[in-house]
Formats: C-alpha cells, structure tokens, sequence
C-alpha cells in the first residue's frame, strides 16, 4: 500500500479512497500505529473536511504544524507565515502527514504553489503522506503517487468481525448459523454495516434476531445510512438524480443500456457516472454498472423518507405492488 518505490530518497504521496464506512480510516489509524515510530515528525489529522468548515485553511495548517513539531501552542498570523515556519522546521525532517476526511479540493491548499512546495520543498526524504477521501477525483487532482481503494471484507474477515460484535467469540453459535449468513448477506462485506447489526443483535434470542431482520430490510439502520448518505448529499442535484435512478432500477445492469437511459432522461451518462465512479458510489468496467446493495438501500430510503406509506408521492417506484396500489388507488 504504501512504498512503491524508493520511499527511503522520495516524499511519496498515497491516496485511500472507498465507500462511506468501508474502513479507510481505520485503515489509515492501523497504518499510522505501525509505522509512526520510523519518522521524526508525525502527524494524524482525522477530520480535516470539519476543522476546514470551523477553522478554514489556516485552522488545517495549525494543526499539521502543531503535531509534526510537537507545540500546542504554536501561532501563526496567516497562511504565508505558516508556509514559511513549515520550510524553516520540516525541509530536513521525515515527517509521517496522514489527512483524514477530505472531501474538498481547496482544504489540501495549505501552501503555496500547491503538491510541489508542499512535498518537494516543505518535506524531508522519506516522509510518506497520506490522504484519505471519498472523492477519488481530489486525489488525482493532487498528483497522489498511488491510490488504494478499500474493498469489502472477504467471507472469512466479515464472519470474524461479526461474531464479534455479536458474540463476543471469534466463533458463530450454532443456533445462529441462518440468521448470520442472512445478516451478512445483507451487509455485503461493509464492515460499518456489520459493527452496528452485530453489537445490535449481542445477547438478543433467536426470535428477536429474525424480527430484527424483518425490520431491518424495511426500515433499514439509520445510523448506516447517516455516514453512506454523507457521498450523495455532496452530489449535485443532476448526479443525484443518477444515483436514484442507478440505485432504484440499474444496479448490474449493462453499461451502454444505462447509458442509454440516462441520455433519454436528459442527463449527461458519460461525465455523471464517472462522478459516480470517483465518489465510491458506483463500480463500472466495460460492460456493467455495479452499486453496493446498501447503496441501493441508500438511494430508495431517500426516494421514499418524506412519505414513507405513500407511495403516490415518490420520485421513483421500483417494486411492482407499490405501482400496482398507486394505479388502483387512481393517485398516479
């Protein structure tokens, strides 16, 4: 993930990308953990999107400097005269930078002149930084050496987390072996997912774990939903529109037919979908668009969260008894 090539003579640049609660940032704390110690000067800013929103460029660039010199109390008048004490106390130092949450191009601008005066002249050799967004456009924008994209867990690594959380055992409970491959079924392999349903379903019986699932596939976990709608609520409005339809009806289905689709809708498919692409919110290669089926379950919950029982006044209907009650109930 993080050293390919000579890290030992070059600043090298690292981007972690992936959906809403996939585990980039704990990605990025493990990582941090381990290798923190084999730099002089460290730094881990684990939201910088709200210390931007609160704070602005100079709030960011106080706290990198904070940490990687180790004063609380360090002031700075303004942006320049941080640049400034970065060039004069940082250009010889192996420095570990880790920039969590950024969802903004603007808050990476800590220094003038943008990726070279920050790694090439702010910097020592050796030091890693690493970026961590949902936006994979922003870490291309940034001329990042690689990207790593964070997938979902295997089989094996989400039975492990869930039993876990629900167990507290690094073993599934026979009685439970149905409902657990239905729980993670559900989650597909998204470790946010299986965390909040498996300390959910701990110490509860067989027939609430069934319930719970009933429950769960109508009303889905709005905790989970709150951190996957983080992606979409930053879209614009056309891109939304995409994502709704994508999540609602195209999910696997082939590319040049959705294209298709959205074209006749009057949207623009070849840039909308590789936004789609860029926020984690879609996979595509050639021949198929793929979206996470909690995704799927994101897209529907927002088309459906104003009227939840009327379906007459939704966007979008996808299930046929829903069309079938607004058509005899003459509401269409």
């Amino acid at each position: 993930l993080i050293c390919p090539g000579p890290v030992n003579d070059d600043v090298r640049v690292v981007g972690i990308t992936g959906m809403g609660g996939i585990g980039k940032s704990t990605l990025g704390r493990a990582l941090y953990e381990r290798i923190s110690h084999q730099f002089n000067s460290r730094c881990y800013i684990d939201d910088v999107s709200k210390l931007y929103q609160g704070y602005g460029t100079l709030g960011v660039q106080k706290e990198l400097l904070s940490q990687s010199l180790n004063e609380k109390n360090l002031k700075i008048c303004n942006v320049s005269n941080g640049t400034l004490l970065v060039w004069e106390r940082l250009s010889n130092a192996k420095a570990l930078i880790i920039l969590d949450n950024v969802d903004q191009d603007k808050q990476l601008d800590m220094f003038t002149g943008g990726r070279n005066d920050l790694l090439g002249k702010c910097l020592g050799k050796g030091s890693i930084v690493i970026i961590i967004s949902r936006d994979q456009q922003i870490l291309k924008a940034h001329g990042v050496d690689v990207i790593y994209r964070v997938e979902p867990l295997n089989d094996n690594d989400a039975l492990g987390l869930f039993c876990k959380k629900a167990f507290k055992n690094n073993y599934m409970m026979s009685d439970f072996k149905k409902l657990t491959s239905d729980v993670l079924s559900h989650c597909q392999g998204h470790p946010l997912a299986i965390e909040v349903l498996g300390s959910s379903l701990f110490g509860k019986d067989v027939s609430h774990w069934g319930s719970a699932l009933v429950s769960l596939r109508e009303k889905k976990s709005k905790s989970i939903m709150d951190v996957l709608r983080i992606s979409f609520d930053q879209l614009e409005d056309t891109h939304k529109e995409i994502f709704l339809d994508i999540a609602c009806f195209f999910n696997n289905d082939m590319v040049e037919y959705v294209k298709e689709v959205l074209d006749f809708r009057g949207f623009n498919p070849e840039s909308g979908l590789l936004v789609l692409v860029d926020k984690s919110l879609i996979t595509m290669d050639s021949r198929v668009i793929r979206m996470h089926d909690l995704l799927c379950d994101l897209g529907k919950y927002i088309v459906r969260e104003k009227s939840p029982r009327k379906p007459w006044k939704w966007s979008r209907l996808w299930d046929v008894k829903d069309f079938l009650k607004v058509k005899s109930d003459n509401k269409g």
